[in-house]
């Protein structure tokens, strides 16, 4: 069983119960929708035209199902697109499964699984690695690119730079953190990243066109002996879609368990607080980081409510718990270059969406207050993941 502190162990397990009785809690629909998302439609295509983009697509669901499926430009919501740094998501929930069928715990070390590693490196743990609080060296080794070399020698080549802050420290946002997180998630179940892969998330989910060969344009699953953990995948706007489905329903798909209330919790917790900020790419915006996922927004008493995890090329997913809605924004582009856009279209979607629950409401809906793009009006929420101030599960 996983070590974890026991104060923190039950307020994780709360969190957990919170979010399963948040999704008990039906939310009302209208019988007549009254989504106006024209101003969705109006931002993406803007979005489109100021940028040149080749096209974009969005996809928006709640509990009951995708509400909204449009495409722009050049786009018919079914291209096949490198998703960047949405890949890490998409990492940390394969890890997830191998922690929860035993093969790996949030707190196994590096040491555990590379022996010789540097000292102070053996102690840095799972969690650490996929939260970038590990302190390792945020600029890329070479051989996270070369597809020549196998996923272990290129995390056998990572653990021999040295580390530029303690583990546990420091904040900074790179890739060769996770690239030796994959290859203890190879040595602990015995199998390729590819077969792991597979297993746990292209077959129980259903992701039939996303694989770990991000510019690949061949299709079926095209393998690769060293997949850039933090960004090699690519994937298609309904694939990604059904991960958030299951994320947006606490971890069930089709009604079965495919993770735990509690995983999610875990994963939810924001491991930023405390720690120096040495590198972000969303400078200006106060967001946090989970495992594999950015924590865009927490409530006043320090709850998580949204996650997300954008990418370089601006392929946009997200959760709201908050709001019990989730959403894709599906381009490519220059991502750095977009972010306030992207950014600010996330927010609308969610105000629009939000708007619906608010009005269908017998309690008198707030007066419209202005807000920023990135953090949209927030309504009264049911039960949900909950973090304390210094964000442990509540």
């Amino acid at each position: 069983m996983q070590c974890v502190e026991p104060r923190l162990r039950r307020r994780i397990a709360g969190l957990a119960l919170a979010l399963l009785a948040a999704l008990a809690i039906p939310s009302p629909l209208p019988a007549r929708p009254a989504y106006d998302l024209a101003p969705v439609d109006d931002e993406a295509r803007a979005l489109v035209a100021r940028y040149t983009l080749p096209g974009a697509s969005v996809r928006l669901a709640r509990s009951g199902g995708v509400v909204h499926r449009k495409n722009y430009g050049g786009y018919n919501g079914s291209e096949r697109i490198s998703i960047a740094s949405a890949s890490k998501w998409l990492s940390a929930l394969t890890l997830a499964r191998l922690v929860e069928r035993g093969d790996l715990r949030w707190d196994s070390t590096v040491g555990e699984y590379f022996p010789d590693a540097p000292a102070v490196t053996r102690r840095i743990t799972l969690a650490q690695l996929f939260s970038h609080t590990s302190g390792m060296a945020i600029t890329d080794v070479p051989c996270v690119a070369d597809r020549q070399q196998s996923l272990q020698a290129c995390a056998r080549s990572i653990l021999t730079v040295p580390l530029v802050a303690p583990p546990g420290t420091v904040f900074a946002y790179g890739g060769n953190s996770m690239h030796v997180a994959g290859a203890m998630a190879e040595i602990a179940a015995g199998q390729a990243w590819d077969d792991l892969f597979i297993a746990q998330m292209v077959q129980p989910l259903g992701l039939a066109n996303t694989d770990w060969t991000g510019g690949a344009t061949r299709d079926g699953y095209v393998r690769n002996a060293n997949p850039r953990i933090a960004g090699g995948a690519r994937s298609t706007l309904d694939d990604y879609g059904r991960v958030l489905d299951m994320l947006l329903a606490g971890g069930l798909h089709e009604g079965q368990s495919f993770l735990r209330a509690h995983t999610l919790a875990t994963m939810a917790l924001d491991r930023t607080l405390g720690l120096v900020i040495a590198y972000t790419p969303v400078p200006g915006y106060e967001f946090g980081y989970g495992i594999g996922q950015w924590v865009e927004a927490r409530d006043a008493w320090g709850a998580t409510y949204r996650v997300s995890s954008p990418g370089a090329f601006g392929f946009t997913p997200w959760v709201d718990w908050q709001s019990g809605s989730s959403g894709v924004i599906m381009t490519s582009g220059n991502g750095s270059l977009m972010r306030d856009d992207l950014i600010a279209l996330e927010g609308t979607c969610l105000r629009q969406l939000d708007f619906v629950r608010r009005t269908n409401s017998t309690a008198k809906p707030p007066p419209p207050a202005a807000a920023p793009s990135s953090a949209p009006p927030r309504s009264p929420a049911p039960a949900r993941p909950r973090l304390d101030g210094k964000g442990r599960a509540l």
